[in-house]
């Protein structure tokens, strides 16, 4: 579970961060250059310990789908956030543990016991209730909310890319399962880079975007590296949800940084993923 929170640590800054550098060099930009510092420093991870690539080729399959599913649930991810409402398309975001949970007890005959599932389902519950403010979720749900498609595109996305790079993390090691999911979900953002290079040369990044851009890469790293330890040693399931916690970290970040003041159901979400963590690490 610890690994899990230090995924959500990582991920949540990267979260906060990266919103606010796409609204600067937007969000293909920041997609880009975040996911390519991140494959060259997992490279040079990889080159460090000597741990060996050939196995890859044993999961070819897995890591072409862990790829798709990645690419497609960071791209749709800023693009809800770019269209909004928050308040809308946060807590739906933050549902990806529960799919990924499902994938692990069907797909890897993980049976977490009924404590550690009931503590799964506040914890969630509670990471919703923590990202959104419910007077204006109530407000946003009069009719489609634009970004909400692309938000329930990246909850799956999340939840499945989040599976399969566990399953690589199992089978190759944490540091090649992590390295190959980032080269082959880079190979996928260049696919998208192509097709969109025009938009792309129309609006070149500054040198201080570039900077803040690998910042937000850096503290990606940080999450796929704990996330990707954590599947290696102990349940999916387990590091997936404690994982999900992440939006508390950039509500936090939001409420110290530019100000906002938290609503009556964020203080409720928060005790509920604190009783909610509490199960976990009781299970």
């Amino acid at each position: 579970m610890i690994e899990g929170l230090l995924a959500a640590l990582g991920w949540g800054s990267a979260d906060f961060f990266g919103a606010v550098v796409a609204r600067r060099i937007g969000s293909l930009w920041t997609v880009i250059i975040s996911q390519t510092f991140t494959a060259l420093a997992a490279t040079g991870i990889v080159v460090v310990t000597g741990d060996s690539v050939r196995p890859v080729a044993t999961v070819l399959g897995a890591l072409v789908l862990n790829a798709i599913f990645s690419a497609t649930a960071y791209m749709s991810h800023y693009r809800a956030l770019e269209l909004g409402p928050v308040a809308v398309v946060s807590p739906v975001g933050a549902t990806y543990a529960l799919v990924g949970v499902v994938l692990a007890i069907v797909f890897l005959g993980e049976r977490p016991s009924l404590l550690a599932l009931t503590g799964g389902v506040i914890t969630v519950a509670g990471v919703m209730l923590t990202s959104t403010d419910v007077r204006k979720l109530r407000a946003g749900t009069h009719g489609m909310p634009p970004g909400l498609p692309w938000a329930v595109a990246s909850a799956i996305g999340f939840g499945v890319g989040g599976f399969f790079l566990a399953y690589l993390s199992r089978h190759l090691g944490w540091v090649v399962g992590m390295w190959a999911s980032r080269c082959a979900q880079l190979a996928g953002f260049a696919v998208v880079g192509v097709s969109q290079r025009r938009s792309l040369a129309a609006r070149p990044p500054a040198r201080t975007g570039i900077g803040a851009a690998i910042g937000v890469g850096a503290a990606d790293l940080v999450g796929v590296i704990a996330f990707s330890i954590g599947t290696h040693m102990g349940l999916v399931s387990i590091v997936l949800v404690a994982s999900a916690v992440f939006p508390l970290i950039a509500v936090g970040l939001s409420v110290a940084y530019l100000g906002e003041r938290p609503v009556p159901n964020q203080y409720m979400g928060v005790g509920l993923v604190a009783a909610g963590l509490i199960l976990l690490g009781l299970a």
